[in-house]
């Protein structure tokens, strides 16, 4: 039962990270506690009903209203599907590891222990694409660096910083063109049935 629980604390922090070093965000309020959020568009609903499932499995409460379509606010609305928590002090205090005055940062020690495949994958599946190139131009360089070290020791893939066409402010991590086939093959073995994002896995068919 110990070994259990463990893998099941463990997996909660290594999903938060995939999706904390992509599309994730700890939300602030005025009072009580915080809780994760995640905005799609509404072609990946499926996505964040994935990520629901995942973290009602293993003991996290969810919103029951959440994920849904709705539109997006702002000038150039679109349809989206929102996905949220329930507001519990775990996400408070995951909060206070990931943002500091209210800038998401990079917790790098719980990065280091917390990155597996699983993380990886799901920070692909929000901010990858299927040139194998990662965008990261929320981060700064100190911490694009920091990401591209820990791909490598971890997985032997030296991504190359590049950036953004004709934005240079813009870093992105970029796989080289001889372990395309590789990282392809290692997300697929996960066996993480997205279907709306498979396209993003046809590394290098474009």
């Amino acid at each position: 039962k110990i070994a259990k629980l463990y893998n099941i604390i463990t997996m909660i922090h290594r999903i938060i990270v995939g999706h904390m070093l992509g599309d994730g965000h700890m939300a602030k309020v005025e009072k009580g506690n915080s809780y994760f959020t995640i905005h799609r568009k509404a072609k990946h609903h499926e996505y964040n009903l994935w990520t629901k499932n995942h973290l009602l499995e293993k003991g996290l409460l969810v919103s029951s209203t959440y994920p849904k379509i709705k539109q997006s606010g702002g000038s150039h609305s679109f349809p989206s599907s929102y996905f949220r928590t329930a507001r519990n002090r775990f996400w408070s205090e995951q909060r206070s590891l990931w943002y500091k005055s209210d800038k998401k940062v990079l917790p790098r020690e719980y990065i280091n222990k917390n990155f597996n495949k699983i993380s990886f994958l799901l920070w692909f599946l929000d901010d990858g694409d299927c040139y194998g190139r990662l965008s990261t131009d929320n981060f700064s360089m100190s911490e694009v660096i920091f990401l591209r070290d820990i791909i490598r020791q971890k997985y032997g893939i030296n991504f190359h910083i590049g950036h953004q066409f004709n934005r240079p402010q813009h870093p992105i991590l970029r796989c080289p063109k001889d372990k395309i086939k590789y990282l392809q093959t290692m997300f697929q073995s996960l066996n993480v049935s997205v279907e709306c994002m498979l396209y993003k896995l046809n590394l290098g068919q474009h």
